[in-house]
């Protein structure tokens, strides 16, 4: 003989002691946020820094000597000339300091990634650099022009002085800028750093 006991769980009432109480989300929350704040704080001890990158200080120092070129070797050139007996005019400096100032444009990318990698100056450095790229852009074009204008003269135009002239004082201002800038990076680059710090677990 079979039995078949249907039941009815709409109907079902009563408390079931097997059955653990359960929590609302909220109830969660509050208490995973309670057990993290009551956690003891863990001191910190000084450690030995980690082994830093010796990029920041090759770049600042090649960057350095760049930038430092355009100026060093036109003082150079007119003391030996000097010393022969030619005695060139000190109005001249600018002008052959500008005709080394490529050493200054790669100087400036070199000065860029010293402060990127000693992470300092950085905005400023990359600012000036580009600057003093778009300044030497115009005279090197109008080099080009005056070398392939068949009439060179019909080019010394009041504007065509202007520009110029403009652009040499904005390079020249861009490259005593980049040189003071080099000095700051190295002596950022081989500065002392604190020790720093980490947490212990146990």
């Amino acid at each position: 003989m079979q039995y078949k006991i249907k039941t009815d769980p709409k109907r079902m009432i009563g408390k079931r002691p097997n059955l653990s109480a359960q929590n609302s989300v909220a109830d969660e929350i509050v208490t995973a946020f309670t057990s993290q704040q009551e956690q003891p704080i863990v001191p910190l001890s000084p450690v030995e820094p980690g082994k830093p990158s010796p990029w920041g200080k090759i770049f600042s120092i090649i960057g350095a000597a760049l930038v430092f070129a355009p100026f060093a070797i036109p003082a150079v050139l007119m003391m030996i000339s000097s010393i022969n007996g030619y005695n060139a005019p000190f109005l001249m400096y600018p002008f052959l300091v500008l005709g080394y100032r490529l050493y200054a444009l790669v100087g400036g990318i070199v000065l860029y990634l010293a402060a990127r990698k000693v992470k300092a100056f950085r905005k400023t450095v990359g600012w000036i650099a580009l600057v003093n790229f778009v300044v030497a852009v115009p005279l090197y074009i109008i080099a080009v022009w005056y070398n392939l204008s068949s009439d060179p003269a019909a080019l010394a135009t009041d504007t065509m002085r202007i520009l110029t002239a403009a652009s040499m004082i904005a390079s020249v201002l861009c490259m005593i800028a980049l040189l003071a800038l080099s000095v700051l990076l190295i002596i950022q680059a081989f500065k002392k750093k604190p020790k720093e710090a980490i947490v212990e677990s146990n």
